[in-house]
């Protein structure tokens, strides 16, 4: 579970920003937060809102890209590859990350510092609930020729990772970690959690590269080796489409890309009831609402299932905003979201702002010099609880919202 983020000269995030999900254990709250193992309380979601360009996916790239780098930098880079991270335009200061998670009743703080060369210095701590803070068990630091690695308490085996690192100045030491199978690594694997994203270094993953049919060909390959999300899938989209009465995967065989050649392909299919019988088409020739529900579905199901963390960027692409409240609902609700996993989403909808308490929405805006800011609501002072969050930002009262007479 992701207690709190904080970026540092990170595309327009050149001041330090922080996406802070924790909140005291005195707060009133719901069920969309969880109690912590350290004694506060984290949130289940984070909706982050402001006008266009002000930053908003950057901060989820954040997430993403520490996902990457944590998990897979050391399996998936080539020992010459630059990292795949941009800092803000014309510094050459580090690039900096803090991410603080738990699990398992352990608390974590991982700090990295960067550039697209290599990392400058690596710390991750362990939260002790005798002194009640944080330790160094595993420390990097980048020497004149190699890696230079300590640990403390007995954590793990110092040397070994400074193997691996050896020549390896763009892969994480907990990456390296992983592929040694220890159980710390695979404590901190378990931490995380699931992981799943719509968005990339460049951007929301749909604006670069595929089609709508590869999109749902990829999500009908996910459902064919993991038939147990289908029954699940099927409901949801038949309470949010009346019309559809089942849903189902077929193979299909489709024409590739060489003239005359065919191949064989999985596809999602979608029945309808009507006055003249039953009829079954490809999703492909549903609304884009519906086939964006169904992507988002295949996202969120796993997650929700083995607990982790779903980062969406524009939650409200093709959805009317009557459906937002009932995805968000998925992961308040325990039956659905057993292992509490946590949903951090972008929204151009600001009616969701009355469905989220003021501990979970964040605020973001952009200054004239393109430096962008977050601000988490509960920081403004003087806002109540059950004030209408919807109406007072409208009216601008707590910033970050487009100003149309400048246009």
């Amino acid at each position: 579970m992701i207690r709190k983020i904080t970026t540092e000269n990170f595309f327009s995030l050149q001041s330090e920003a922080t996406l802070d999900l924790t909140t005291s254990a005195k707060t009133p709250t719901d069920y969309s937060f969880e109690k912590s193992s350290s004694g506060d309380q984290v949130s289940i979601l984070a909706g982050v809102f402001g006008p266009n360009a002000s930053g908003k996916t950057n901060l989820l790239k954040s997430l993403s890209f520490l996902n990457f780098f944590i998990r897979h930098s050391y399996k998936e880079l080539d020992t010459t590859e630059s990292i795949p991270v941009d800092g803000f335009i014309g510094s050459d200061a580090p690039i900096k990350f803090t991410l603080e998670f738990e699990g398992q009743d352990n608390v974590y703080r991982y700090h990295l510092e960067l550039n697209t060369e290599a990392v400058v210095i690596e710390r991750l701590q362990r939260y002790y609930k005798q002194t009640k803070s944080f330790r160094t068990v595993l420390l990097r630091k980048q020497g004149k020729k190699s890696a230079l690695v300590s640990q403390k308490d007995g954590y793990t085996d110092a040397s070994l990772i400074a193997e691996l690192l050896k020549d390896r100045p763009n892969a994480s030491m907990i990456s390296a970690g992983m592929v040694t199978g220890r159980s710390e690594f695979k404590k901190l694997d378990v931490a995380l959690g699931k992981f799943a994203c719509n968005v990339t270094r460049g951007g929301k993953m749909d604006r670069q590269t595929g089609s709508v049919a590869d999109q749902l060909s990829e999500c009908a390959d996910f459902l064919h080796e993991n038939p147990h999300f289908k029954d699940d899938i099927e409901l949801r989209l038949k309470q949010a489409d009346l019309g559809i009465t089942k849903f189902d995967v077929h193979e299909v065989e489709v024409m590739s890309q060489n003239k005359g050649d065919t191949k064989k392909m999985h596809f999602p299919f979608v029945t309808h009831n009507t006055p003249n019988g039953e009829f079954t088409f490809s999703l492909l020739q549903e609304s884009s609402g519906t086939q964006r529900l169904f992507t988002l579905l295949r996202s969120f199901l796993p997650v929700l299932t083995d607990g982790g963390i779903a980062v969406i960027d524009e939650m409200e692409s093709d959805l009317h905003p009557h459906l937002i409240p009932l995805l968000l609902d998925l992961f308040v609700d325990r039956d659905s979201n057993p292992k509490r996993a946590q949903l951090v989403f972008t929204c151009h909808h600001v009616e969701v702002l009355n469905h989220l308490a003021k501990e979970q929405i964040f605020l973001v805006e952009k200054d004239d010099d393109n430096l962008s800011t977050v601000k988490r609501l509960s920081q403004h002072k003087g806002v109540r609880r059950d004030e209408n969050h919807f109406a007072n930002y409208n009216a601008g009262r707590y910033d970050a919202i487009p100003e149309p007479d400048l246009f």
